[in-house]
C-alpha cells in the first residue's frame, strides 16, 4: 500500500506542477503582449519626440535669421 499511495502522491505532485507551469505560460504570454504595446507605443513616441525636434530647429532658423 506504501508503494502506491507513494506512487498517487507523485501523479498528484505532478498534475499541479503542470498546472503551474500552464499558468506561468499564460502570464508570460501576457507580459509579452504588454511589452509590444509599450515598444509601439514607445516608438511612436520616439518618432513624435524627433518629427519635434525637426520643427523646434527648422523654426530656430527662420526666428534667428542666416548665420
Amino acid at each position: 500500500m506504501n508503494a502506491v499511495s507513494e506512487a498517487l502522491k507523485a501523479v498528484r505532485e505532478a498534475l499541479l506542477l503542470a498546472d503551474k507551469v500552464k499558468r506561468t505560460a499564460d502570464a508570460t504570454l501576457e507580459l509579452t503582449k504588454e511589452v509590444r504595446d509599450h515598444d509601439r507605443r514607445i516608438t511612436r513616441l520616439e518618432a513624435q519626440w524627433d518629427t519635434a525636434m525637426q520643427f523646434s530647429t527648422r523654426s530656430s532658423r527662420k526666428i534667428e535669421g542666416p548665420r
